[in-house]
Protein backbone atom coordinates (compact mmCIF):
# COMPACT_ATOMS: atom_id res chain seq x y z
CA UNK A 1 0.00 0.00 0.00
CA UNK A 2 1.34 3.65 -0.66
CA UNK A 3 2.23 5.49 1.99
CA UNK A 4 -0.32 8.67 2.02
CA UNK A 5 2.33 11.17 3.36
CA UNK A 6 5.01 9.84 0.80
CA UNK A 7 6.96 12.86 -0.46
CA UNK A 8 6.10 15.21 2.21
CA UNK A 9 8.95 17.10 4.31
CA UNK A 10 8.49 15.16 7.60
CA UNK A 11 9.85 17.75 9.82
CA UNK A 12 7.44 20.44 8.01
CA UNK A 13 4.24 18.16 8.71
CA UNK A 14 4.89 17.29 12.06
CA UNK A 15 5.22 20.90 12.53
CA UNK A 16 2.20 22.32 11.24
CA UNK A 17 0.24 19.30 12.18
CA UNK A 18 1.11 20.15 15.76
CA UNK A 19 0.40 24.15 15.22
CA UNK A 20 -3.32 22.65 13.46
CA UNK A 21 -3.74 20.88 16.27
CA UNK A 22 -2.75 23.37 18.96
CA UNK A 23 -4.90 25.82 17.00
CA UNK A 24 -8.32 23.57 16.75
CA UNK A 25 -7.51 22.68 20.19
CA UNK A 26 -7.60 25.90 21.52
CA UNK A 27 -10.58 26.45 19.23
CA UNK A 28 -12.56 23.74 20.75
CA UNK A 29 -11.85 25.08 24.05
CA UNK A 30 -13.02 28.35 23.31
CA UNK A 31 -16.41 27.10 21.77
CA UNK A 32 -16.80 25.14 25.32
CA UNK A 33 -16.74 28.47 27.13
CA UNK A 34 -18.90 29.99 24.99
CA UNK A 35 -21.57 27.29 25.27
CA UNK A 36 -20.95 27.14 29.53
CA UNK A 37 -21.10 30.72 29.35
CA UNK A 38 -24.12 30.91 27.81
CA UNK A 39 -25.82 27.78 29.74
CA UNK A 40 -24.87 29.85 32.88
CA UNK A 41 -26.69 33.10 31.83
CA UNK A 42 -29.73 31.02 30.76
CA UNK A 43 -29.78 29.30 34.32
CA UNK A 44 -29.82 33.10 35.33
CA UNK A 45 -32.92 34.50 33.37
CA UNK A 46 -34.68 31.34 34.02
CA UNK A 47 -34.20 31.99 37.44
CA UNK A 48 -36.95 34.20 39.89
CA UNK A 49 -38.21 34.83 43.33
CA UNK A 50 -41.78 35.25 43.92
CA UNK A 51 -42.78 37.35 47.22
CA UNK A 52 -45.84 36.61 48.37
CA UNK A 53 -47.66 40.04 49.38
CA UNK A 54 -51.27 38.40 50.37
CA UNK A 55 -53.01 36.61 51.67
CA UNK A 56 -50.58 36.19 54.88
CA UNK A 57 -49.36 33.06 56.35
CA UNK A 58 -48.91 29.89 54.81
CA UNK A 59 -52.57 29.92 53.42
CA UNK A 60 -51.06 32.90 51.33
CA UNK A 61 -47.78 30.30 50.52
CA UNK A 62 -49.77 27.37 49.20
CA UNK A 63 -52.67 29.17 47.49
CA UNK A 64 -49.05 30.94 45.29
CA UNK A 65 -47.66 27.78 44.69
CA UNK A 66 -50.94 26.33 43.72
CA UNK A 67 -51.34 29.44 40.99
CA UNK A 68 -48.04 28.62 40.02
CA UNK A 69 -47.96 25.03 39.03
CA UNK A 70 -50.85 26.13 36.68
CA UNK A 71 -49.11 29.64 35.47
CA UNK A 72 -47.75 29.37 32.24
CA UNK A 73 -43.60 29.24 31.56
CA UNK A 74 -43.30 27.91 35.84
CA UNK A 75 -42.07 24.55 35.23
CA UNK A 76 -40.98 23.94 39.12
CA UNK A 77 -42.53 26.35 42.57
CA UNK A 78 -40.74 25.24 45.56
CA UNK A 79 -41.28 27.78 48.86
CA UNK A 80 -38.06 29.05 49.97
CA UNK A 81 -36.27 27.58 53.14
CA UNK A 82 -34.22 29.56 55.70
CA UNK A 83 -31.42 27.67 54.66
CA UNK A 84 -31.80 28.31 51.13
CA UNK A 85 -32.55 32.35 51.58
CA UNK A 86 -29.70 32.50 53.81
CA UNK A 87 -27.01 31.03 51.30
CA UNK A 88 -28.73 33.35 48.25
CA UNK A 89 -27.80 36.41 50.81
CA UNK A 90 -24.14 35.42 51.33
CA UNK A 91 -23.75 34.49 47.66
CA UNK A 92 -25.42 37.26 46.40
CA UNK A 93 -24.88 40.32 48.90
CA UNK A 94 -22.00 38.92 50.78
CA UNK A 95 -23.93 38.47 54.18
CA UNK A 96 -23.01 36.02 56.98
CA UNK A 97 -26.33 35.50 57.37
CA UNK A 98 -27.19 32.49 60.12
CA UNK A 99 -30.76 30.68 58.57
CA UNK A 100 -31.96 31.08 62.51
CA UNK A 101 -31.59 34.93 62.64
CA UNK A 102 -34.49 34.98 59.46
CA UNK A 103 -37.71 35.67 60.28
CA UNK A 104 -40.63 33.86 58.43
CA UNK A 105 -40.49 33.68 54.98
CA UNK A 106 -43.30 34.73 52.24
CA UNK A 107 -40.65 33.09 49.30
CA UNK A 108 -41.21 30.54 46.16
CA UNK A 109 -38.25 29.91 44.14
CA UNK A 110 -39.54 29.38 40.52
CA UNK A 111 -37.63 27.92 37.76
CA UNK A 112 -38.82 29.75 33.91
CA UNK A 113 -38.64 28.08 30.72
CA UNK A 114 -37.06 29.58 27.86
CA UNK A 115 -39.95 32.27 26.07
CA UNK A 116 -39.27 34.68 23.18
CA UNK A 117 -37.64 38.28 24.19
CA UNK A 118 -41.30 39.72 23.03
CA UNK A 119 -43.10 38.01 26.13
CA UNK A 120 -44.15 39.64 29.07
CA UNK A 121 -43.45 36.45 31.63
CA UNK A 122 -42.82 38.22 34.95
CA UNK A 123 -46.91 40.30 33.79
CA UNK A 124 -48.15 36.87 32.64
CA UNK A 125 -46.93 34.97 36.30
CA UNK A 126 -48.13 37.85 38.00
CA UNK A 127 -51.45 37.84 36.34
CA UNK A 128 -52.13 33.94 37.08
CA UNK A 129 -51.31 34.60 40.93
CA UNK A 130 -54.17 37.68 40.75
CA UNK A 131 -56.09 35.02 39.12
CA UNK A 132 -55.49 32.76 42.15
CA UNK A 133 -56.19 34.96 44.76
CA UNK A 134 -52.69 36.20 45.66
CA UNK A 135 -50.71 39.30 45.58
CA UNK A 136 -47.20 38.71 44.77
CA UNK A 137 -44.33 40.54 43.33
CA UNK A 138 -41.29 38.65 40.69
CA UNK A 139 -37.95 39.06 41.45
CA UNK A 140 -35.27 37.96 39.35
CA UNK A 141 -31.48 36.99 39.72
CA UNK A 142 -29.75 40.27 40.61
CA UNK A 143 -27.57 41.47 37.56
CA UNK A 144 -24.43 42.61 39.84
CA UNK A 145 -24.21 39.36 42.03
CA UNK A 146 -23.49 36.03 41.63
CA UNK A 147 -21.58 35.97 38.49
CA UNK A 148 -23.91 38.58 36.55
CA UNK A 149 -22.72 39.91 33.47
CA UNK A 150 -19.77 37.55 33.27
CA UNK A 151 -21.12 35.28 31.20
CA UNK A 152 -20.49 38.41 28.03
CA UNK A 153 -17.10 38.94 29.34
CA UNK A 154 -15.98 35.54 29.21
CA UNK A 155 -17.75 34.93 25.66
CA UNK A 156 -15.51 37.85 24.53
CA UNK A 157 -12.05 36.46 26.02
CA UNK A 158 -12.99 33.04 24.95
CA UNK A 159 -13.52 34.25 21.00
CA UNK A 160 -10.71 36.55 20.39
CA UNK A 161 -8.01 34.66 22.99
CA UNK A 162 -8.74 31.70 20.21
CA UNK A 163 -8.61 33.93 17.55
CA UNK A 164 -5.43 35.93 18.84
CA UNK A 165 -3.68 31.74 19.26
CA UNK A 166 -5.03 30.97 15.89
CA UNK A 167 -3.09 34.27 14.58
CA UNK A 168 0.20 32.98 16.17
CA UNK A 169 -0.28 29.58 14.65
CA UNK A 170 -0.96 30.89 11.58
CA UNK A 171 2.80 32.87 11.79
CA UNK A 172 4.12 29.88 12.56
CA UNK A 173 2.82 27.85 9.97
CA UNK A 174 3.88 30.98 7.50
CA UNK A 175 7.53 30.94 8.85
CA UNK A 176 7.56 27.30 8.50
CA UNK A 177 6.43 26.91 4.93
CA UNK A 178 9.42 29.52 4.10
CA UNK A 179 11.92 26.81 5.73
CA UNK A 180 10.27 24.38 2.68
CA UNK A 181 10.44 27.22 -0.04
CA UNK A 182 14.35 27.74 1.24
CA UNK A 183 15.15 23.85 0.69
CA UNK A 184 13.58 24.25 -3.11
CA UNK A 185 15.91 27.31 -3.26
CA UNK A 186 17.93 25.26 -6.53
CA UNK A 187 14.88 24.42 -7.79
CA UNK A 188 13.27 27.33 -8.30
CA UNK A 189 17.34 29.04 -9.33
CA UNK A 190 17.05 26.61 -12.19
CA UNK A 191 13.86 27.00 -13.55
CA UNK A 192 14.37 30.56 -13.47
CA UNK A 193 17.56 29.89 -15.54
CA UNK A 194 15.16 27.94 -17.68
CA UNK A 195 13.03 30.68 -18.45
CA UNK A 196 10.19 30.21 -15.41
CA UNK A 197 8.18 33.27 -14.47
CA UNK A 198 8.51 33.80 -11.08
CA UNK A 199 5.07 32.92 -10.84
CA UNK A 200 5.32 29.65 -11.82
CA UNK A 201 8.69 28.94 -9.98
CA UNK A 202 6.48 30.13 -6.69
CA UNK A 203 3.20 28.30 -7.38
CA UNK A 204 5.03 24.58 -8.01
CA UNK A 205 6.66 25.07 -4.12
CA UNK A 206 3.74 26.85 -3.27
CA UNK A 207 1.51 24.28 -3.91
CA UNK A 208 4.01 21.40 -2.34
CA UNK A 209 3.73 23.51 0.56
CA UNK A 210 -0.18 23.80 0.30
CA UNK A 211 -0.81 20.07 0.13
CA UNK A 212 2.20 19.55 3.11
CA UNK A 213 -0.17 21.92 5.00
CA UNK A 214 -3.68 20.66 4.00
CA UNK A 215 -2.86 17.07 5.12
CA UNK A 216 -1.28 18.53 8.30
CA UNK A 217 -3.83 20.25 9.04
CA UNK A 218 -6.11 17.42 8.51
CA UNK A 219 -4.23 15.20 10.83
CA UNK A 220 -3.90 17.80 13.73
CA UNK A 221 -7.49 18.76 13.49
CA UNK A 222 -8.41 14.82 13.75
CA UNK A 223 -6.42 14.63 16.70
CA UNK A 224 -7.48 17.82 18.62
CA UNK A 225 -11.08 15.93 18.26
CA UNK A 226 -10.64 12.52 19.19
CA UNK A 227 -8.53 14.61 22.45
CA UNK A 228 -12.00 16.63 22.82
CA UNK A 229 -13.96 13.80 23.12
CA UNK A 230 -11.97 12.16 25.70
CA UNK A 231 -11.36 15.47 27.89
CA UNK A 232 -15.50 15.08 27.42
CA UNK A 233 -16.20 11.59 28.58
CA UNK A 234 -13.79 12.07 31.62
CA UNK A 235 -15.28 15.35 32.72
CA UNK A 236 -19.38 15.06 31.87
CA UNK A 237 -20.50 12.35 34.51
CA UNK A 238 -22.31 9.39 32.75
CA UNK A 239 -21.28 10.78 29.22
CA UNK A 240 -20.96 7.97 26.42
CA UNK A 241 -20.59 8.36 22.81
CA UNK A 242 -24.40 8.46 21.63
CA UNK A 243 -25.21 11.13 24.48
CA UNK A 244 -22.16 12.92 23.09
CA UNK A 245 -23.35 12.92 19.65
CA UNK A 246 -26.40 14.70 20.39
CA UNK A 247 -24.86 17.51 22.97
CA UNK A 248 -22.67 18.39 19.74
CA UNK A 249 -23.68 20.92 17.58
CA UNK A 250 -22.12 21.64 14.36
CA UNK A 251 -20.50 24.58 14.55
CA UNK A 252 -18.93 23.07 17.86
CA UNK A 253 -17.17 21.68 14.52
CA UNK A 254 -15.87 24.84 13.13
CA UNK A 255 -12.45 25.06 14.32
CA UNK A 256 -11.20 21.16 13.00
CA UNK A 257 -13.12 22.20 9.88
CA UNK A 258 -11.07 25.40 9.28
CA UNK A 259 -7.56 24.05 10.17
CA UNK A 260 -6.90 22.13 7.12
CA UNK A 261 -8.39 25.16 5.42
CA UNK A 262 -6.39 27.77 7.29
CA UNK A 263 -3.34 25.39 7.10
CA UNK A 264 -3.06 25.04 3.15
CA UNK A 265 -3.53 28.94 2.51
CA UNK A 266 -0.70 29.67 5.46
CA UNK A 267 1.49 27.18 4.28
CA UNK A 268 1.10 28.21 0.70
CA UNK A 269 1.41 31.95 1.12
CA UNK A 270 4.67 31.28 2.97
CA UNK A 271 6.68 29.28 0.52
CA UNK A 272 5.16 31.42 -2.34
CA UNK A 273 6.56 34.47 -0.80
CA UNK A 274 10.25 33.11 0.20
CA UNK A 275 10.05 31.30 -3.72
CA UNK A 276 9.11 34.49 -5.35
CA UNK A 277 11.65 36.33 -3.47
CA UNK A 278 14.56 33.52 -4.48
CA UNK A 279 13.41 33.91 -7.69
CA UNK A 280 14.26 37.54 -7.64
CA UNK A 281 17.72 37.04 -6.90
CA UNK A 282 18.33 34.54 -9.65
CA UNK A 283 16.96 36.47 -11.77
CA UNK A 284 19.32 39.45 -10.77
CA UNK A 285 22.34 37.03 -10.59
CA UNK A 286 21.28 35.80 -14.08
Amino acid sequence: MRNPFAGLERALFWTLAFAAFAAAAVGLGARAADRIAVAYEQQRSNYAIVRVLAPEGEEGLAAAQAALNAAPHVTSAAPMTAGRAAALLQQWGGSDVQAEDLPPLRLIEIELAPAPAHVDVPGDIVAALAQGGVTAELVGAPDSASGGGLSGIVRQIALWGAVAFAATMAVIVWLAARGLAARRREMVTVMCDLGATQGQAAGRVADEAARTGLAAGMVGGVLAGFAALVVLLLVIPGARLDTLRDMILPIDLLPIAAVPLGAAIFAGAGARAAAASFHRQAARLG
